[in-house]
């Protein structure tokens, strides 16, 4: 009896400790649930941006009515300087022109949800960094993540066909979103009265920089002592950009308006130029022999996405153009270089962008300037051009000459 009366007891008390046990793994698993959802709302996701903001604090900049190309939510970010002084700044990504390339999401870039992550990729150690060899630390920074394919101009719906024959929407709402952002930070924010703006974006933000600087300057600083507009890495050759930003992204009338031939950036600073004269200082820069842009205009120039060294000829040839025409038509100065591999290419490709790396604050071999100390001279009104003869330099398979 008294054996059966102790197992009996030891059987009850195994079924007690197993429910211990699972109820101390729920707790903790609850607290891990409640941690990590912490984490995410309080450390990676910056607060929402409120009125008279915190120095060198970052914040988003969001609302309802703003739209990433799925439909999904947008939100831009917003640090504000103890400098009177603010960039206006566009990231870069793909471009989405027709229903091919819709169809790809690899050209209608979504935002990354996380905020950090998502201002990391807009910084990389480049020019929105608080470093002490950035020039641009203590400015005021409004940064644009590029989540539209519209080059941040668009304001409409694309409906298109997707790879598995279902009907689906584009949205283009690159310009829809900017404005959205402006509006509030410029009510909360307590800038409208900025001594210089500098507007820059690189690759699609490149882009977005030329067609909307007009609309920034005009409608947000236009008492400001220096403007400036940086266009990276920002060349691309199509006889239909007019369409394209009429009927596909529903640009706005008076921007899309400038564009007039096959350059559309050039199109833009031309006249912003004939505008605002030597009022605005217009900028622009590019490496030699841009791999990604080279790639992108073989598929404009072809219909194939794909890059070698005849297509990066080609994309030199066109560059050297450039340079004549942002002279002569836009009164603008360049930075022109090389040295710097298309990722691990080894064909004589060369980087693309710049002022979003750490290589904006190295002075390049023969130049002895960087990329930011020309920015910063060029805002502070020393304008000058460097690094043009090189698209001149001849270049073959395996070897520089």
């Amino acid at each position: 009896m008294r054996i059966s009366n102790s197992v009996t007891k030891s059987e009850t008390k195994k079924p007690q400790k197993k429910h211990i046990i699972l109820k101390t793994l729920g707790i903790l698993f609850g607290l891990l649930v409640v941690a990590a959802l912490c984490i995410y709302l309080f450390v990676l996701q910056y607060p929402n941006l409120k009125e008279n903001p915190k120095i060198d604090t970052w914040y988003r900049v969001t609302s309802s009515e703003m739209k990433s190309s799925d439909g999904s939510s947008y939100r831009a970010f917003f640090k504000k300087g103890s400098a009177n002084k603010v960039i206006v700044y566009f990231a870069g990504g793909g471009v989405s022109v027709n229903e091919e390339m819709a169809k790809d999401e690899t050209y209608n870039t979504k935002e990354i949800p996380i905020d950090i992550l998502a201002n990391l990729t807009m910084n990389m150690g480049g020019i929105a960094t608080a470093t002490d060899t950035n020039p641009f630390k203590d400015w005021t920074i409004i940064e644009f993540p590029y989540a539209t394919g519209d080059f941040h101009a668009g304001t409409g719906e694309f409906k298109y066909i997707d790879k598995k024959g279902k009907e689906k929407i584009l949205y283009h709402n690159g310009y829809t979103n900017y404005s959205l952002v402006m509006k509030q930070v410029m009510q909360l924010a307590g800038i409208d009265h900025a001594e210089d703006v500098l507007v820059t974006g690189y690759s699609a933000g490149g882009f977005g920089a030329a067609l909307l600087a007009d609309d920034v300057f005009t409608n947000y600083f236009p008492n400001a002592n220096s403007k400036t507009v940086l266009a990276d890495a920002s060349l691309l050759l199509n006889k239909n950009w007019h369409d394209i930003a009429t009927n596909v992204w529903k640009t706005p009338v008076q921007i899309a308006n400038r564009l007039t031939t096959n350059n559309i950036t050039l199109d833009s600073l031309t006249a912003l130029h004939k505008k605002y004269g030597d009022q605005v200082h217009i900028l622009f820069d590019s490496s030699t022999r841009d791999g990604d842009l080279a790639k992108v205009q073989n598929y404009f120039d072809t219909g194939v996405m794909d890059v070698n060294e005849a297509k990066a000829d080609i994309y030199q040839k066109n560059l050297k153009t450039m340079i004549h025409e942002i002279k002569n038509q836009a009164g603008g100065y360049l930075f022109i270089w090389d040295g710097l591999p298309w990722y691990d290419d080894p064909r004589n490709l060369t980087m693309h962008t710049i002022i979003a790396t750490p290589y904006i604050f190295a002075p390049f071999d023969g130049q002895d300037i960087s990329v930011s100390e020309w920015l910063k001279n060029a805002v502070d009104g020393h304008l000058q051009d460097y690094g043009l003869d090189l698209v001149d330099k001849q270049y073959y398979l395996g070897r520089k000459s």
